[in-house]
């Protein structure tokens, strides 16, 4: 049996999330996958992706070189499985193919698995939770496959599965597995970057299509201006519309004054991990006092520019009809 190195020490360190991992999906079961699919557990699903169905693939990768050992008339004399990580050991009298092959073996299992949940959701889909837990299980699985592996293989001079497969021994079906290696890596970008797929991935998912909206900093912030500036065109007050920023958030401020206050709601936008529109109204005496300020919303993801200017509006309205005293307000 191989001395366990740092990725195996790494990997049963792992398990420690796992079992947290798996507590906790338990204790939230009745809620996790219920009609309100929230964020939160759309964190938990992903971890459940990560910490408990990938350590299934990997234990599956691993059978997957075992079964191609015996077909190709190998001993097995060794397997190890970290939940996280794992090795099959055998010896047997082989060609440079029969290697490439046992060494694919594994790989194969990865791969199929990964495009076999995603193209679960696609065609068959179920309810929006399963779909989302099936989803991040095939991309997750698929990037440990086709990109994780392979450079800690060959970076970290691991001299396993990839080390095997791209070898000068088997230059036809290295080259072979090579074009497709990259043809796969290449679809998933361009997947991704489509609207058609990110509108897909949504209506799957349960999610609202404008939080998978891709959109700059620039290109929000020059929509939130826009958004004032025509609303300022037809508000029933004089309105100021003011650029302003936050940090990370690109943002507009839309200022007036009416019933003796001087009045303003703001919005900025993240384009992060997590995509929102943050929202606040604020209140403040002409003749003194002290300001008032307070959160009106979030909304997940960016909308597009009509449902934009309809979320201030909606917005202007709610801070013009605020009457209350300062010291009151909440």
């Amino acid at each position: 049996m191989p001395t366990l190195d740092l990725v195996a020490i790494l990997s049963l360190l792992m398990v420690l999330v796992s079992i947290r991992t798996l507590v906790t999906t338990v204790r939230q079961r009745a809620t996790l996958f219920d009609a309100a699919f929230t964020r939160a557990d759309r964190q938990q699903l992903a971890e459940v992706a990560v910490f408990l169905l990938l350590p299934i693939s990997v234990l599956l990768h691993e059978v997957g070189h075992a079964v191609a050992v015996r077909a190709f008339g190998g001993e097995i004399t060794g397997f190890g499985y970290y939940f996280f990580f794992g090795y099959v050991a055998h010896r047997g009298f082989y060609t440079a193919a029969d290697l490439f092959w046992i060494a694919l073996a594994g790989n194969l299992v990865s791969v199929v698995l990964g495009l076999a949940a995603i193209a679960l959701v696609v065609l068959r889909p179920l309810r929006p939770p399963v779909n989302y837990l099936l989803l991040m299980f095939g991309a997750i699985d698929l990037a440990n496959s086709l990109v994780f592996y392979p450079l800690l293989d060959f970076a970290g001079n691991l001299v396993g599965d990839w080390s095997q497969i791209y070898t000068r021994d088997t230059p036809v079906l290295s080259g072979v597995t090579g074009v497709i290696h990259a043809g796969l890596l290449l679809a998933a970008v361009v997947a991704w970057r489509s609207d058609r797929v990110r509108r897909l991935y949504a209506a799957r998912t349960g999610i609202s299509p404008q939080a998978v909206r891709r959109v700059t900093r620039r290109q929000v912030a020059n929509e939130l201006l826009a958004a004032g500036e025509q609303l300022a065109g037809a508000w029933r007050h004089p309105l100021r519309v003011v650029a302003d920023a936050q940090g990370e958030a690109v943002g507009v401020r839309l200022q007036w004054i009416s019933g003796g206050y001087g009045r303003v709601v703001a919005a900025y936008a993240l384009v992060d991990d997590w995509r929102r529109l943050e929202l606040y109204g604020g209140l403040h005496a002409l003749d003194g006092g002290t300001p008032h300020q307070q959160p009106l919303g979030v909304i997940e993801g960016i909308p597009e520019p009509p449902e934009l200017t309809r979320v201030l509006a909606h917005a202007l309205d709610a801070v013009d009809a605020w009457e209350r005293p300062l010291a009151r307000l909440g």
